[in-house]
């Protein structure tokens, strides 16, 4: 029997102000319940506002996974800078968060997917998933996903009384050309007000 299609049930659409409470909460659930955030002290909406409205002035993607039915934010996924040295401009980081109560739906795969495609359109060269070593179910989906380990970094954090070590997980996407010679490179904004779905 196949697995059920996440479209049937979930909406993919960019992120806006009315999600913002649920972003935030996922992160603060993941900040106190688990080794996914090196953060210790939970974020307030406001910071989650100021996350978003820069997201939308630096043309990095957010785009959020919505129940059909509940008309609920069930996961969201988003870029950010990888580094913050403008030759790392054509490199990314995918970030994914899903509410506990919509696990094992799909979602996790059809966010990165989406992302993917997103990236390409983006015109990013590499993009990157860094995702704490314990974190199985994460790293086998990125690795599900043609994502491949570049790196360890050992002993990097310290999170509940104990040292992390964070696996790098990397895509490259072959058809995306440097600028030229003493050209700063830069990605294409995301079409915030314009997203469509596999579009």
């Amino acid at each position: 029997m196949s697995k059920p299609d996440p479209l049937d049930q979930f909406t993919i659409r960019e992120a806006n102000d009315s999600d913002l409470q649920v972003i935030t909460d996922l992160y603060n659930e993941r900040i106190l319940n688990s080794t996914s955030l090196f953060v210790f002290e939970t974020l307030t909406l406001q910071n989650r506002k100021e996350w978003l409205d820069n997201c939308r002035r630096e043309g990095y993607a957010v785009i959020v996974a919505e129940d059909k039915e509940t008309k609920e934010t069930a996961a969201f996924a988003n870029f950010s800078s990888f580094r913050d040295k403008p030759a790392y401009n054509l490199s990314a980081e995918i970030s994914v968060y899903i509410h506990p109560n919509y696990h094992r739906r799909g979602l996790g795969r059809l966010l990165v997917k989406e992302m993917n495609r997103i990236g390409k359109q983006m015109q990013f060269r590499a993009i990157y998933a860094v995702i704490t070593s314990e974190n199985t179910p994460s790293i086998q989906l990125f690795k599900s996903l043609d994502y491949r380990h570049v790196g360890t970094f050992k002993d990097v954090g310290y999170k509940f009384g104990k040292w992390l070590d964070v696996d790098f997980w990397e895509l490259i996407i072959e058809e995306t050309q440097g600028p030229g010679e003493g050209v700063v490179p830069h990605f294409k904004p995301f079409p915030w007000g314009a997203y469509t779905f596999g579009q």
